[in-house]
Parts: C-alpha cells; structure tokens; sequence
C-alpha cells in the first residue's frame, strides 16, 4: 500500500521525484493513465510511493486542477501527499497546489498544511528571499524568458502559487532556516498561528533554501510544530523526500554501477543548447550511430515509415552500440515552427519509436525532453516507469510499466538537464539496466492495459 503519493503536471518531473524515493529504498512508480483514474488506485497495492503526471503543463489553469483532484481521489489515502512543481515554476503552479490540498482536506479531518519548498541544489536551484533562481540567476533572466509556450516573467514563489489560485502564503526567510532550531520553529508556529494577530492561517509556506540540509531542517521544524497536520508538499522533489525521511518513510540509499550492453536506442527531441552540446560530446566520445529524421517532401513533418525503416536497419546490422535519432544536432537543424508543426514532432517520434520495436529488439530506450518521452510512453502502450535509480537530478532510470513491452529499460532526462557530459552518464545507466534484465528471474513490474489519451 502506497504511503506517499506525488501529483505531477509532466512525465520528466515526476519521474525525478520518483527517482529521490526510490534511492531511499520505497518501491516508486510514475504512473500516466489518462482518465483511467482506476488504474491509480490498483497501482497503490504494488508500491510504497505513487507519482502521477496528468500531462497538464499545457493545459487550461481549470483543467490541471481537475485532473489533479480525481489523481488525488483516486491514489487516497496517503501519509504523505505532494504536489510536485517545476523547479523553473513553469506550469499552473497555484491551480495544482491547491487542487490537491483542498482534495486532501476534503478527504479528512487532520489540518492540511502547504509546504513549498522548490529549491533543487543539486540541479542548481536556490530560492532565496521567496525568489526562484537558476544558478544564482531569476528565472526571467534566463533563457526560460524566450520559452515558446511559457515564457517566465517573475522569480517570485508567491505568485506562482497565487496565479490562478486563493492560496494564501507565508515566507520562512534565509535568515530564520539558517539559524533552524527553536527560531525556525517559533517563526513557522507564529506564521501557523496568525503572527499572532486575527489574521488567518496561511494555506502554505514558502521556505527559503540553498542545500539540502535547509529542506531537511524547515521538514524536521514543521512536523514538529504541528505533528498531526497533514503537510502537503509543494516542491519540485527534494522538499518531499526531505519530508518523507523525517516522517520516517524513507531513508538514503546508494547507486548501482554500470555496464555496457547494446544494443540501445536514444531519441532527442529536445531543441536546447544544452542538449545538442551532450549530443555533440556523446557522438564524438562514443561509437553512436546517428540517424537523422526524414522529413515528408516539402513539409517539416517526420515520415515515420521512413525514419523507422532507417533505425530498424541500423539496430539489425550492429551499426553501433547505440543508435540515436536526433531532431536537432546543431543550429542548422533549429527551423521556425508553428505550433501545430511543433507538438507533431513529439508524437512522430512516439510514433517512430513504436514502429521500431515492433521490427527490432533493442536492450533498452533513452528520451530526453519532456513531451518526447511522454509520446514515447503513448506509443509503447505504456501507462508508466518503475523508477529504479536517479542517474542525476532530473534523470531517471527505470522500465517500462503496461504494454507489450513492460520490463523494458528506460532511462529518461529533460531538455534542460545536466552538464556536458549527462547523455553519455545516462546511456551508462541504461546499459546497466539492460545488462540487469538479461539476468532478471522475474518481471519488476506488474503488467496493465494502456490507458485511453487524455482528452
């Protein structure tokens, strides 16, 4: 029976969060079902933590909110209960946070608290004096400013939480964490109380961090202000598992090594410097093949027969230990797209990828970018990951959950994620888990039918 249960807007996000709980020895799987709500709560009896992604990141503010609450309803009860945020705050922020708290409190009589804490320290994510910052710089000074579909215009973690929501919040300042102790409990019981005026309780708290140590501190300083409150978390991970170590349901554990066993499949539908940078560094440091999409005639639309029927021949002839198939390469390969040319990109490379494994075998899968991986999971028939390892923060190694390919290896990261380097430490997981399965006596993963799309 599952004791905590992560509502996330996207599938590279709540793998990450999956990831942090399953290094801490609980058995995590993320889980995409679309309205198939009913599939949560059969996942719950499998698993010590559930991670939902209800693919709202680019929907309608009300619409989050709904798919948020019938994910809650269905994974319910929990111990712990977490709305999982972006650690850029893109998305609806506020509309999901307070559609799990207010479902939470719906569903008992305990006080239900918000705890946000979205620092990442790992992944160079501060928040400091109630701002959020990407290596020391606001997120609207960032490259996030220019993003397509949400560009960033505020660093502020209130507003997140304000925008499309009545949340009402408090600030737990740098100043009082790091002093932690009796003074950040005597600042987080005055804020719980009104600062002792008539003024209402907030409906969440925003801690200030830049390590690890402070989410653990403000974690240990809440639940011992209010132990019978139902905190929920409101953070991009490390603020859950800094909770779930502190209510005793998780604790650290190690890495597995790796090894390399091909063959492996990589699919890079991420167009961000950084990631053409680790694709740079992986096809010059490695033996890769790389198979460029093919492109209907005259559109900006993958023929999917086409670019599959080349990977297909790739893997079957032993090409290279890894094959990869890449939108974006170099700045040559950037175009202008519309919107409608950009969505059908991710879901032709779902589509390839699908057809590929139906012709060829392949010892495990590596997406990098958000939507990629999601249409990738659609096109397997998946409903999900069972996370083993987090390979770096926001990267994620498990296999696939549902679909005639449950079992099967993943390793899976965001466009935005890691340093030069990261592909190739990604492709090393992978590999390691390829070589696991071969030896596996049994399946990991219990076996469900795929979900129906959401609407």
């Amino acid at each position: 029976m599952a004791d905590i249960l992560i509502i996330g807007d996207d599938l590279t996000g709540s793998n990450g969060a999956a990831t942090g709980l399953a290094r801490r020895g609980l058995r995590a799987v993320t889980l995409r079902v679309g309205e198939a709500h009913a599939q949560i709560t059969a996942q719950r009896e499998h698993y010590d933590a559930v991670v939902v992604t209800t693919d709202s990141r680019h929907a309608s503010a009300a619409e989050a909110a709904r798919r948020t609450a019938a994910s809650v309803r269905a994974g319910w009860p929990a111990s712990l209960v977490s709305s999982r945020c972006d650690s850029t705050l893109r998305g609806h922020v506020g509309a999901q946070a307070q559609a799990v708290i207010d479902s939470v409190r719906s569903l008992t009589d305990r006080e239900v608290i918000g705890l946000c804490m979205p620092a990442f320290p790992t992944a160079d994510r501060q928040t400091v004096a109630g701002l959020q910052l990407m290596g020391g710089v606001r997120l609207e000074h960032t490259e996030l400013a220019h993003d397509v579909r949400t560009p960033m215009t505020t660093s502020s973690v209130s507003a997140a939480l304000s925008q499309d929501s009545t949340l009402t919040c408090a600030e737990i300042d740098l100043e009082t964490v790091t002093a932690g102790g009796a003074a950040l409990e005597e600042r987080i019981a005055r804020l719980l109380d009104g600062a002792g005026s008539s003024a209402t309780a907030p409906d969440v708290l925003i801690g200030d961090a830049f390590t690890d140590a402070h989410l653990h501190e403000i974690a240990r300083a809440a639940l011992a202000v209010r132990p019978h409150a139902l905190w929920v978390g409101v953070d991009p991970g490390p603020g859950t598992w800094a909770l779930a170590e502190q209510m005793g349901l998780a604790d650290p554990t190690g890495r597995p090594g790796t090894r390399s066993v091909p063959p492996l499949l990589a699919v890079s539908g991420s167009a961000t410097e950084l990631t053409r940078t680790q694709l740079a560094h992986l096809t010059s440091a490695r033996d890769v093949s790389v198979v460029r999409p093919v492109f209907t005639p005259g559109t900006r639309r993958i023929d999917v027969t086409a670019t599959s029927r080349d990977i297909i021949r790739d893997i079957r002839t032993g090409a290279a230990p890894i094959v990869l198939l890449a939108t974006v390469l170099e700045v040559a390969d950037l175009f202008d797209l519309n919107e409608a040319e950009a969505d059908a990109i991710p879901a032709a490379l779902g589509a390839v990828t699908a057809a590929v494994l139906a012709d060829a075998t392949v010892g495990g899968l590596y997406t990098t970018g958000g939507d990629v991986t999601a249409e990738v999971l659609d096109g397997l028939g998946g409903v999900g990951i069972e996370v083993h390892d987090e390979v770096v923060p926001l990267a994620t190694a498990g296999t696939l959950v549902g679909g005639p390919h449950a079992g099967l290896p993943i390793v899976t990261k965001g466009g935005l994620v890691g340093d030069t380097g990261t592909a190739g430490v990604c492709l090393d997981a992978l590999a390691d888990l390829a070589a696991d399965r071969t030896t596996a006596t049994a399946p990991r993963t219990p076996t469900t039918e795929p979900a129906k799309d959401l609407p």
